[in-house]
């Protein structure tokens, strides 16, 4: 061996990650040179650094030894020759002992890999499971292959310890309508066919996300593919057959946002069906008569063509849950329409009278949006009734980018919630709430705007072409200097966007970073909505970090600093019982905090929870701020604050500014630092007072 060659820590090394999994593709020279210092070692040895490497925690020597039939005394022993051959390696892992905690491999993921590398170990075998991963390997075990496991077998195969497994099992439960049940003889999924098929939904769905399959890459070889390595190639063969029938040759439409859940909820029927197993809903069907349905009949062609193909029998139930699918997913209704749509227009004529006193703008006069509403709006209700699953792929999108219009929406339809029997998710919230961004969009003139940049061509560019994308298309956008900006006549302006700090100058401005970060994006469709969406706006030049309408509802009787917490739950308790014992809720109000909770994410990335629920159960509108003096998880977030927002039915209007406030108030950790870390009530009160 060469002592003086050259070895390049960085070079060469190249990790993909694709779905939770860590490839290790190329060897450099630096596992060149630590392979042949690992021939040294035993086959026991170099098993017991990959058990290293897949446990991510601190577990006794007894947990490796049971894992390779050997003494406690011989892994001491192992654990010696390892750590002396790991110190002449050019990479940084080490193995750390703690008493009465045990051992654990110490290194980055990119190292530990290496190490592996080392190892001589064949790339495909060389696996690093994250529990996500892991997580939804054992979802699969359960849900598609219908197996019984221990737990011990579960963590033999995936060579982590039983803890780990059961906290993988515990995910697994939340996860997924069914119940993961653990006896004497093992653990597996119990539940009605129903929420079998849903969790079956849910699992496909998610899974394809991670793999980066959207409706249109679903439709693909590669799309087709993926889904026969869970179920049969027939049943998949045979569903994308018949999806490709509907839309090329029928008179019937799927829905683009759509396709993915079709697809995937008859896949998920049939693959069930072929087992036997048959959904028996006494749930009634929403219209009168089922046979008239123009969808009957396509249920019934789908049905006849799928179940010839793969040779299985239906009754009349079955058929009845694919029309409600295909009823659920859009596929438009050719009769019984009119008769439908008469039935809920008093419902969609309230929703948007509510989002019309909120937002301070007449939805009404919008003849385009009332009728994409109802289209989108019926059979939404159908498909909540029914509990038939679909995801909005742009939920997240929405939430950041339209965060305003978003919330808005939610409260418009709040007070309609017990006259349908339903409850909205966010995932159907954030589709109708698009309707109405179009509508505002659409009735605002195009503004003119301005964006101030320093001297700099490039950074110029680059600030124009990222907030171009977040405004609205009517809008115009032009690119000034400081020196050209005092010299211009501004009349015709209505915003100006500036990377540097700007005096006397009597129009909207929104300040960004120099090279505009997520973050900025994220304030500008705030602002841009508070400024041009409300009335109480105009075009006067708003004080920085001002909060009139937050100011209306916050009391120094309900902000509770440093509190102490262990979950969510007792949390919400907490805060909804003194608002309760005070009368500013209702009885009610508990239940519909928690209901809201169930279907969908009320934490912020900025460590801040933002609950609330509808107008009705309000008697007084109040904001409770609470901040804890140590974190709590909420919505696999990490929260800190929680604001629990109460606004009552008779001061809709307050709606839009109260949450345009808190959303400036929580807009960056350094926000959230400044009002509420390690403040006194009275400083919290005090400071959202003077902004």
């Amino acid at each position: 061996m060469n002592n003086n060659c050259d070895i390049n820590t960085e070079a060469g090394c190249v990790i993909h990650r694709k779905s939770h999994v860590i490839y290790l593709t190329k060897v450099d020279k630096r596992l060149q040179f630590g392979g042949i210092i690992m021939e040294g070692m035993n086959t026991r040895q170099k098993k017991l650094i990959r058990l290293l490497v897949q446990n991510d925690e601190y577990l006794a020597i007894s947990f490796y030894a049971t894992r390779l039939s050997k003494s406690n005394r011989t892994i001491y022993s192992d654990l010696e020759k390892i750590q002396e051959e790991l110190t002449k390696l050019p990479i940084k892992v080490s193995i750390d002992r703690r008493p009465r905690s045990g051992i654990k491999l110490l290194g980055s993921v990119t190292e530990k890999m290496s190490l592996l590398e080392i190892l001589d170990e064949d790339v495909h075998e060389s696996i690093y499971l994250e529990p996500v991963e892991r997580q939804f390997e054992i979802s699969r075990m359960l849900l598609v292959d219908g197996k019984t496991v221990t737990h011990q077998k579960l963590a033999d195969k995936f060579h982590v310890s039983s803890s780990s497994i059961s906290n993988d099992l515990e995910k697994v439960d939340e996860s997924y309508p069914v119940t993961v049940v653990s006896s004497k003889r093992g653990t597996y999924i119990e539940g009605s066919e129903e929420e079998i098929q849903r969790s079956l939904f849910r699992f496909c769905e998610n899974y394809l996300n991670i793999k980066g399959f959207g409706s249109e890459q679903l439709l693909d070889t590669n799309g087709q593919e993926f889904l026969s390595g869970l179920f049969s190639v027939q049943i998949v063969e045979a569903v994308f057959h018949e999806i490709d029938r509907i839309e090329r040759f029928s008179d019937y439409t799927i829905p683009g946002q759509y396709r993915k859940s079709i697809i995937i909820s008859l896949i998920v029927f049939f693959f069930r069906l072929g087992l036997g197993k048959h959904i028996l809903s006494k749930k009634e069907f929403l219209f009168d008569q089922i046979q008239s349905l123009d969808t009957y009949f396509l249920a019934n062609e789908i049905m006849e063509a799928i179940s010839k193909k793969i040779q299985v029998d239906f009754d009349d139930q079955d058929l009845s849950y694919i029309n409600r699918q295909l009823v659920g997913y859009g596929i438009k209704l050719e009769t019984s329409t009119e008769q439908t749509y008469k039935k809920y227009e008093p419902i969609i004529n309230k929703i948007i009278r509510n989002m019309s006193e909120i937002m301070h703008v007449d939805f009404s006069k919008d003849t385009a949006l009332k009728e994409h509403f109802s289209q989108h709006f019926i059979p939404m209700i159908y498909r909540l009734k029914m509990g038939i699953e679909t995801t909005n792929p742009l939920l997240a999108e929405i939430k950041s980018q339209y965060a305003i219009i978003f919330s808005s929406t939610w409260y418009a339809m709040g007070n309609v919630e017990s006259e349908l029997g339903v409850h909205f998710n966010d995932d159907e919230v954030a589709f109708l709430a698009m309707y109405f961004q179009v509508s505002l969009e659409k009735s605002q003139h195009g503004k003119k705007i301005l964006i101030v940049c320093p001297t700099s061509v490039g950074t110029s560019e680059l600030i124009y072409s990222r907030i171009k994308r977040v405004l609205p298309a009517q809008d115009t956008a032009e690119v000034t200097t400081i020196q050209n900006l005092y010299q211009s006549d501004l009349d015709s302006v209505d915003l100006i966007i500036s990377s540097v700090n700007l005096d006397k100058i009597e129009k909207p401005i929104i300040k960004v970073s120099p090279l505009i970060t997520q973050e900025d994006i994220k304030n500008i469709s705030i602002l841009y909505s508070d400024f041009f969406f409300n009335e109480e706006s105009k075009a006067t030049k708003p004080k920085a970090e001002t909060f009139p309408f937050l100011k209306k509802v916050i009391d120094r009787e309900y902000i509770f600093t440093n509190q102490f917490f262990e979950n969510k739950d007792s949390c919400l308790d907490y805060m909804i019982d003194i608002l309760k014992k005070n009368n500013i809720v209702s009885t009610e109000f508990r239940n519909e905090v928690f209901e809201r909770e169930k279907l969908g994410e009320t934490a912020l990335d900025t460590g801040v929870a933002i609950p609330h629920a509808a107008p009705q159960n309000v008697l007084k509108s109040k904001v409770f701020i609470l901040t804890l003096n140590r974190g709590i998880v909420w919505d696999n977030k990490r929260v800190n604050y929680i604001l629990l927002i109460c606004i009552s039915k008779d001061e809709k209007k307050l709606v839009k500014g109260v949450i345009t406030d808190i959303h400036k108030l929580v807009k960056s950790e350094e926000n959230v630092k400044f009002f509420f870390n390690k403040t006194r009530p009275e400083e919290i009160y005090r400071k959202i007072l003077g902004g």
